[in-house]
C-alpha cells in the first residue's frame, strides 16, 4: 500500500469551507506565485479564489525571520510544536512581542504585520488565510 501521509514541512494543504482539500507545493516558489497575481500552479491558482479557504502548513525555524508578513483575508493561528520563538506584532498603538513555547498557540489578527524571532530551533504549525498575503524586508 502507497504512503498517504503528507509532509507539512514540505508541502501545503488548502482547507476550503466546503469541507475539501487540496495538496499544494510549499517552500519559498509558493509564496513568490502568490505573491506575483500570476501563479503557474493549479493549486496555488485554486486557493487565490478562496477567498475563505485556510492553508494549513508547518515549518521548521532555525533563524530569526527575514521579512514580515500580513494575511488581509483572515486571522492566523500559530501554534508551537517545539522550541521557542518571539513572535512580534506591529498593532495600531505600537509593538507587541508575544514569545511562545511548545504547545502554546497565538492567534495573529487579520491584516496585523508580524515577524519572527527565533530564540531556539523550532518547529510550528499555522492555519494561514493565505489568500492576498504580503511581505516586507524587515
Amino acid at each position: 500500500m502507497a504512503d498517504d501521509t503528507i509532509d507539512l514541512l514540505t508541502n501545503y494543504l488548502l482547507l476550503e469551507p466546503d469541507g475539501t482539500t487540496a495538496l499544494l507545493p510549499g517552500g519559498g516558489d509558493f509564496w513568490s506565485q502568490l505573491m506575483s497575481g500570476r501563479p503557474t500552479d493549479a493549486g496555488i491558482r485554486q486557493l487565490m479564489g478562496s477567498e475563505k479557504g485556510r492553508l494549513l502548513s508547518a515549518l521548521s525555524m532555525g533563524a530569526d525571520w527575514t521579512n514580515w508578513e500580513m494575511h488581509p483575508a483572515g486571522d492566523e493561528i500559530l501554534l508551537m510544536l517545539e522550541g521557542k520563538a518571539t513572535f512580534v506584532l506591529e498593532l495600531s498603538d505600537g509593538m507587541r512581542e508575544v514569545t511562545l513555547s511548545a504547545g502554546r498557540l497565538l492567534v495573529i489578527p487579520k491584516g496585523v504585520w508580524h515577524t519572527a524571532k527565533v530564540r531556539e530551533p523550532s518547529r510550528l504549525l499555522a492555519i494561514t488565510a493565505g489568500s492576498g498575503t504580503r511581505h516586507r524586508p524587515t
